[in-house]
Order: C-alpha cells, then sequence, then structure tokens
C-alpha cells in the first residue's frame, strides 16, 4: 500500500512537472504576443501604450514576475535571453516615449464636468497608489446619446482625458477615460466609469 502511494505521489508530481514545463513552453508565443502589442503602440499615431507594456519597459522584472505567475512557470526557468524576441522593439518605443515626453504637450480640454471628473479621479487614485493627478478634461460639453433603431436611448457617455503621473514610469502620460449611464425604465442609471487606465501616450509634465 505504501509503495502504491509513493508511486501515485511520483507520478502525480511527474504530471505537475510535465505541465509546468508546458505551460513555461508557451513563454514563446507570448512574446510573439508581446511584440506584436508593442509594433502596435510604434505604429499608433500618439504611440499609446498599454499598461502592460509599460510594465515591460519600464519595468522588466515586474513584468518578467507576473508573466511567470501566469504561465505557472517559475521565473529561474526563463532563459537569459528571454527578452531578445522584443529587444529591438522596446528600445525603439522606450525611445519614442522619453522623447515624447520631452517634447509633446498635453492640451486643455475644452470642458469640465466636475461630477463626472471627480468619479473618475477617485478610480483613478484607487487604481494606481501613488498616482499625481494634474489637469483632467472632457472633449465635450454634454452627454453623447445613443439609441437603438427605434430611436430608443440605450445609454449616454462623457468622454475626456487626463494628464497623469504614474510611479514606476518616466515622465507624464495622458490617458482617455468615459463615464456611462445605461438607460433602462424610462431613465438613466448611476455614472460608471469606464476605460480607468489601461493606456496612455506619453507628454511633458507641467513645469
Amino acid at each position: 500500500m505504501k509503495k502504491l502511494l509513493l508511486i501515485t505521489i511520483v507520478t502525480l508530481t511527474s504530471i505537475s512537472a510535465v505541465n509546468a514545463q508546458e505551460k513555461c513552453d508557451a513563454l514563446d508565443a507570448n512574446m510573439m504576443f508581446a511584440n506584436n502589442a508593442l509594433q502596435s503602440s510604434l505604429n499608433s499615431p500618439f504611440h499609446v501604450i498599454t499598461d502592460d507594456m509599460q510594465k515591460l519597459l519600464f519595468t522588466p522584472d515586474v513584468w518578467k514576475a507576473e508573466m511567470a505567475k501566469f504561465l505557472n512557470c517559475p521565473v529561474s526557468k526563463f532563459p537569459a535571453n528571454w527578452m531578445d524576441p522584443v529587444r529591438d522593439n522596446v528600445a525603439e518605443l522606450k525611445k519614442i516615449a522619453d522623447a515624447d515626453g520631452k517634447s509633446k504637450v498635453w492640451k486643455d480640454r475644452p470642458f469640465q464636468r466636475p461630477v463626472e471628473q471627480n468619479l473618475v479621479r477617485s478610480k483613478y487614485t484607487a487604481k494606481y497608489p501613488g498616482l499625481t493627478i494634474y489637469k483632467i478634461g472632457s472633449n465635450v460639453k454634454d452627454w453623447n446619446v445613443f439609441k437603438n433603431s427605434l430611436g430608443i436611448p440605450t445609454n449616454r457617455y462623457i468622454k475626456g482625458e487626463l494628464l497623469i503621473k504614474i510611479p514606476g514610469r518616466p515622465g507624464c502620460q495622458a490617458q482617455e477615460w468615459v463615464v456611462k449611464q445605461a438607460y433602462k425604465g424610462g431613465s438613466y442609471g448611476a455614472s460608471v466609469a469606464e476605460n480607468i487606465g489601461g493606456a496612455g501616450y506619453f507628454v511633458q509634465c507641467p513645469q
């Protein structure tokens, strides 16, 4: 019985090791996806960079640890040249982000929506501890309303941008925000902040 139990434990351990190795082998595919995301940012007119790719650019050890957890693969299993597939695009995008952070000036948005912007501020502060919000504004004066084919409202939204400094990232960046209200039962519901974080483009910090 003890022998059978030992065999079972060894077998399960072997299966676990194989599964871990299989997931670790997925690193190559994920590095390819990452490189595609970096290339997309390079092709973007404003060079918008997702949060995930910002981690890869500026805190690669953090990105590496999170990827290892996602793959269920110890960091020690990563090859020494694990960044080679993305190295060129990382270097180019970092250079652009640095240049944009020194040359691009964020323009104040033309409208202020205090209620919606306060909601956005609270969500951003919760998402990024230590965040600095320098400026915020809206691109539209009033709600944009979506209607279905029958002309009945489905929701309405306010959209804008904010200028922020995220700890661990060089310079400042602009990110878009959206506050939406769903239409149901003849009235609009509570405001919900969408697009909180996720991506931004680099600009100068206020002097």
